[in-house]
């Protein structure tokens, strides 16, 4: 009984299905275990963890009384509620575990009680006046340790519990792996069984007649449309078979057309092709304008994606100077050096005729143009220029210019192209202005000009690195202003603000000699 080439896959599909629904129903058993053993452990390491803080804190819990019957110095009570808050936390993280034995439940009970008992005794001694050689604190003291000494061996019993339990844990999740392991292998063991009887099934079914198949459309293929594919199988590859001969037949009506077809397909393609460039052009472009606000990088970036999508004999980009008046070349490729110095009055060539209107043009043929005049070294033998300019602020501040030499000319598509990339640099030089004008006051005062505190801080911190990496000594000199406070009570506040501002600008070169 010969099957059909459908019957044949779904049935080599319906094993592999089978195979991969119990692989698959395994493997969410095995990952949620392992979840569930790997959520265990993480528990028990965390209630161990907090155990020994509690073991740590409990001893920096007794610093405070001691340091207070030394010295009387009040701050010590402050320092023992930053401890005592401390711990209590780490008993919170104790406290939220769960899966406890009643013994860790009864042991974590004894310890909060301990725990409570410690701080009142602490709190009693700490209330004490004129601690400093009394002796009924000294007393208070000695009873405060040895309590905490056997609050301590509590706790160590509990931190001993807690690690029995954890390696009980850990010899259960091992028995549970090896389990996993060996049901893993079987599995893999059946998983290739079934893998071998799909791969011959699908080659003896399958494969070989397709190959037959393919064959004989290679000889169609080369052009030899009267040869005719003879397969015999009884299912759809020998459908497939016959309504190849007759698309061999077909095709020798439809070839012209084919051919026709073809040709205007490339010349779409070689279309597509340019415009998938341009916009990844601009699409890099972007990318590196997002990426970073250092401007050299940003216009080199620049510079180069767009020489190579245009394909350019020179490139530049100009901007404008602080006063507005000249333009000038900050990147370029192909421009001499001698060029890339020269500046070009507002209003000046071509160059300063677009920076002062805003309108970018192009420009394919130079000599009927009255605004350009050569120069030598930027677009000497130049056949085609486009020039773009680009604004922030609603102003120009720069232009973007683009050169072909030999009679080679710019198109439309260039022209668009050289305008998206001219945008993008003016939102680039706007947005790195903006950047620097908000990091300069995050770090500086409104008032003075000067650094503020945090700047300071930030300094003084990268300084003390260097000392310590150098080995070398670091002086730090601090300047007050006698009498302040007074100075501001007698003219107000707006004198006193003068004065900082004064003193901020100050300069010992003026000082007399």
């Amino acid at each position: 009984m010969k099957l059909g080439i459908s019957k044949k896959l779904i049935g080599a599909h319906g094993v592999g299905l089978v195979l991969f629904l119990i692989l698959a129903i395994f493997s969410y058993i095995s990952l949620n275990s392992y979840s569930s053993i790997q959520k265990r452990t993480d528990e028990l390491a965390r209630r161990i963890e907090s155990i020994s803080d509690i073991q740590l804190l409990i001893q920096r819990l007794l610093m405070p009384p001691n340091d207070y019957l030394r010295t009387g110095d009040i701050k010590e009570r402050e320092n023992f509620a930053h401890l005592v808050t401390d711990t209590s936390s780490a008993l919170t993280n104790i406290k939220i575990g769960g899966g406890k034995t009643d013994e860790e439940l009864t042991f974590e009970k004894e310890v909060e009680k301990g725990f409570i008992k410690l701080q009142q005794k602490a709190m009693v001694l700490l209330s004490t006046e004129n601690p400093v050689g009394n002796r009924e604190a000294a007393r208070l003291m000695e009873e405060m340790d040895a309590f905490a000494d056997g609050l301590t061996n509590l706790i160590e019993n509990f931190h001993i519990i807690a690690k029995g339990e954890m390696d009980l844990h850990n010899i259960e999740a091992s028995k549970i792996d090896k389990r996993i392991s060996k049901i893993y292998i079987l599995l893999f063991s059946v998983s290739l069984f079934g893998i071998i009887f799909i791969v011959v099934l699908i080659t003896k079914g399958v494969v070989r007649p397709l190959l037959e198949l393919t064959d004989a459309v290679k000889v169609i293929g080369k052009g030899n449309l009267d040869y005719r594919i003879k397969i015999e199988t009884g299912d759809e590859i020998e459908g497939l078979g016959m309504e190849f001969n007759n698309m061999a037949q077909s095709l020798k009506e439809k070839i012209t057309e084919v051919r026709e077809y073809s040709e205007k397909l490339e010349k779409t393609n070689r279309q597509l092709d340019q415009n998938i460039l341009q916009l990844y052009t601009l699409y890099n472009i972007s990318k590196t304008l997002a990426a970073t606000l250092e401007m050299e990088k940003v216009l080199n970036q620049v510079v180069e994606e767009v020489s190579r999508a245009l394909k350019l004999h020179k490139i530049n980009i100009m901007l404008m100077n602080a006063d507005r008046t000249d333009i000038y070349t900050v990147t370029g490729t192909g421009i001499s050096e001698k060029a890339m110095k020269t500046r070009f009055r507002l209003g000046e060539g071509i160059y300063g005729w677009i920076a002062m209107t805003g309108q970018a043009e192009i420009i394919n043929d130079l000599s009927k143009n009255p605004h350009f005049k050569p120069t030598d070294g930027l677009d000497d033998d130049v056949s085609s220029l486009i020039c773009a300019p680009f604004k922030g602020r609603g102003q120009v501040i720069g232009v973007l210019n683009a050169y072909r030499l030999g009679g080679k000319v710019f198109d439309s598509v260039s022209f668009e192209l050289l305008l998206a990339a001219a945008n993008q640099i003016g939102m680039a030089l706007e947005n790195a202005r903006l950047f620097e004008e908000t990091k300069a006051l995050a770090i500086t005062d409104g008032m003075t000009s000067l650094y503020n505190y945090r700047y300071f801080t930030a300094y003084l911190n990268e300084e003390f690195e260097k000392v310590k990496r150098y080995k070398r000594p670091l002086s730090l000199i601090m300047i007050d202003i006698d009498f302040f406070k007074k100075y501001n009570d007698t003219y107000g506040h707006p004198a006193g603000d003068e004065l900082l501002t004064q003193l901020a600008t100050f300069s010992p070169k003026k000082l007399p000699l």
